[in-house]
């Protein structure tokens, strides 16, 4: 956690979905379509090729295609801890 303060301010530093890499471990939402409902479910997997708003992630020996916005990094700090702390601006 300590890579994600900001050593000026001391407040988190926004997460930039355009620096994930290949081999970075990522959680994703994954969609499930049943019957007429859409079920969301939060997975765990790691990014093998990432293209434009896209990225290809393995999870439990399976492939998803995933949209960019849908990721969320394993080590970042989650949402209610900017809210509580406050986002860096520097």
């Amino acid at each position: 956690m300590k890579k994600w303060v900001c050593k000026k301010c001391g407040l988190y530093k926004r997460i930039h979905m355009n620096n994930i890499k290949t081999g970075q471990n990522v959680f994703f939402i994954k969609y499930n379509e049943r019957a007429q409902r859409k079920d969301k479910k939060i997975e765990r997997g790691t990014v093998l090729s990432k293209s434009d708003n896209n990225l290809i992630v393995l999870s439990n020996n399976a492939l998803f295609t995933v949209e960019i916005a849908d990721i969320y990094p394993e080590d970042a700090p989650v949402y209610f801890i900017y809210n509580m702390f406050g986002i860096c601006e520097c």
